[in-house]
């Protein structure tokens, strides 16, 4: 009996960051929201929005700054919302957590 080979369409990159969204995701469902230190090393977005983005994922877009891989400030898309406490502050994407300042007006 011959077996189909399995295809995984997932970097070993994107694996490690739905990893981690996942572990944030599990701490988030159990009620532990970010830490001041994880919050402190965010990248900070403001005049963001949610948004739905053509897959019809949930998303925000605003301009950010301190992102890890984008230099200075310019106006992102995120990539798809997991969880969101305007309240407190923060968003958190499948690659990473936000900070955020000012919504859209």
């Amino acid at each position: 009996m011959s077996h189909a080979a399995l295809e995984l369409h997932l970097s070993v990159d994107e694996a490690v960051r739905l990893e981690s969204a996942l572990t944030a995701f599990d701490r988030l469902i159990t009620g532990m929201p970010p830490t001041r230190d994880e919050l402190a090393a965010a990248p900070l977005l403001t005049g963001w929005r949610r948004v739905l983005v053509p897959t019809t994922e949930p998303a925000l877009v605003g301009r950010v700054e301190d992102h890890p891989l984008l230099p200075g400030s310019r106006s992102i898309v995120t990539s798809r919302l997991l969880a969101l406490d305007e309240a407190a502050g923060w968003g958190r994407s499948l690659s990473r957590l936000y900070r955020l300042k000012s919504p859209a007006a």
